[in-house]
């Protein structure tokens, strides 16, 4: 054919439209004329870095998506251009392209009747926020999906998961992965923790600064209010109880609530509880609504908090609950939880090594009047 030449024929050996050679002293890249072109809503589009690269948008499309017949200094120019200008496709545009799609699916565990749903508790939702802004930062979106299994694996075109505290042989985590779905999990899963790379909380030490908290202000029985289900953060945080009360010669007082995670599930637990003849003087419950419930519970039996009972939640809602008084609460920070889930999941997906791939998250306890005995003040 004449008279009519391609995108990527009129750019053979990297020369520019002009002339000019690639990355040169006339890159109008490298010298900084241009390097700024940003669409409207501030995103580098990809006319823009055709017009850096001084090819086609036809040519661009190629080199990026590894279609079409360009000489490979043609491919490694585009490219290098792109990543000066913060070129990230669209999700339409890689789909297109056959790419990926730019689609990260998040999954809650529902698969056990004890397990918290997603409504419960806001430490989702602001794990879920964090964890999206950082997806969309890189390009990326993340849907909330069921999981029941099979309900959205293989049904959308997701480029990975994100499985938030999995439970012990999660029917989700094993069809993700018999899938070949890339993975990472907020907590670890039990079983194939080391397979799976994972952003989890310090929980052992946590609980330990919970403890030490009670024990620095006098209490002698330290009750755990807890949940069953198999999951990596309540395995943690009842064997390092237990561990903690067996250096301190103090006998351990496990509490499991009911199916439901709720203020009332909490109540009946803890009414019962602090009914009998050997009652705890202070209480931690591993989930805050439930912690509610125990202070409840308290009020109704006429236990004082915190002069006849401390009490510290873990801080799975806002941390600032409207309970009178306020509760002492261990902060498991789940913006930050949800911000390195996610960057850490982009990181596999697009085949980069991760320079740890089992990330730990401190915590923080914040003491409230729930735990400021006067007599104890001092005490730190």
């Amino acid at each position: 054919m004449t008279g009519r030449s391609t995108g990527e024929g009129s750019n053979r050996g990297g020369a520019t439209r002009g002339g000019a050679t690639r990355g040169g002293a006339d890159d109008p890249v490298a010298d900084g004329r241009i390097g700024s072109g940003r669409v409207g809503n501030g995103r580098v589009g990809i006319r823009e870095v055709a017009e850096a690269a001084g090819v086609s948008v036809t040519t661009v499309s190629h080199a990026l998506n590894d279609k079409g017949r360009l000489p490979q200094e043609t491919r490694d120019h585009v490219r290098r251009v792109a990543e000066r200008l913060g070129y990230r496709p669209s999700m339409a545009a890689r789909s297109l392209g056959g790419g990926r799609s730019g689609l990260l699916g998040l999954f809650i565990s529902e698969t056990d009747p004890s397990v918290v749903r997603f409504s419960d508790f806001t430490y989702f939702t602001q794990l879920m926020m964090a964890a999206s802004m950082a997806a969309l930062r890189a390009g990326y979106a993340l849907v909330l999906t069921a999981a029941e299994p099979g309900a959205a694996i293989g049904a959308l075109p997701l480029d990975g998961a994100l499985v938030v505290d999995p439970v012990a042989e999660d029917p989700v985590v094993r069809r993700l992965l018999d899938a070949g779905t890339p993975l990472v999990s907020t907590g670890r899963s039990l079983g194939v923790e080391d397979a799976i790379p994972w952003v989890d909380n310090d929980h052992r030490a946590g609980v330990r600064s919970v403890l030490d908290h009670f024990a620095r202000r006098g209490a002698r029985r330290i009750a755990l209010l807890a949940n069953p289900a198999r999951m990596s953060y309540n395995i943690d945080v009842e064997s390092t109880y237990r561990e903690w009360c067996e250096r301190h010669a103090m006998a351990p007082c496990v509490t499991q609530v009911g199916a439901e995670l709720t203020e009332n599930a909490g109540y009946a637990a803890a009414l019962d509880l602090l009914a009998s003849s050997d009652r705890p003087d202070a209480i931690y419950a591993t989930y805050d609504r439930i912690g509610v419930g125990a202070l409840m519970a308290a009020r109704t039996l006429g236990i004082a908090v915190p002069e006849d009972l401390l009490l510290a939640v873990s801080a799975t809602g806002s941390g600032d609950e409207p309970t009178s008084p306020r509760l002492t609460g261990l902060n498991l920070y789940p913006d930050q939880i949800g911000r390195r889930a996610a960057e850490l999941l982009i990181e596999v997906v697009e085949g980069r090594a991760p320079a740890d791939p089992q990330i730990t998250v401190p915590t923080r306890l914040v003491a409230r009047s729930s735990t400021r005995r006067r007599s104890a003040l001092a005490a730190g």
